[in-house]
C-alpha cells in the first residue's frame, strides 16, 4: 500500500495551491482555526459567552456564531476579541 503525503491528498481532494477552491478552503480553515482558539482562550479564562459578550458589547448569539465559524469577522472585531480575552494577535503576511 502507497503512503500519500497530506499535501498530495489536499491536492487531490480540494486542488492544487494556487487554485481558486484551494484557496476558499485554506481561508476557511484559517477561520475555523481563529475560532476554535477563540473559543478554548474563552473557557481557559472561565468566561461564558454571555460573559463574552457583555465585555465586547455584543449579543450572546453573535459569539456563538463566531466560536461556530458562521460569522465574518473584521480585523477590528478579531483584535477585539482578543483584547478581551487578554490575547493579542499577529498577522503574518507572506509572498505568494
Amino acid at each position: 500500500m502507497k503512503t500519500i503525503s497530506h499535501d498530495e491528498v489536499l491536492n487531490r481532494f480540494v486542488g492544487e495551491k494556487g487554485t481558486i477552491k484551494r484557496n476558499e478552503f485554506e481561508n476557511e480553515l484559517k477561520a475555523d482555526i481563529l475560532a476554535f482558539q477563540f473559543k478554548e482562550l474563552r473557557k481557559k479564562k472561565h468566561l461564558t459567552q454571555t460573559q463574552l459578550a457583555e465585555k465586547l458589547g455584543m449579543e450572546k448569539t453573535q459569539i456563538s456564531k463566531i466560536e461556530n465559524g458562521k460569522f465574518n469577522l473584521t480585523l477590528a472585531t478579531i483584535n477585539k476579541i482578543a483584547a478581551a480575552l487578554g490575547a493579542r494577535v499577529n498577522f503574518d503576511l507572506q509572498s505568494i
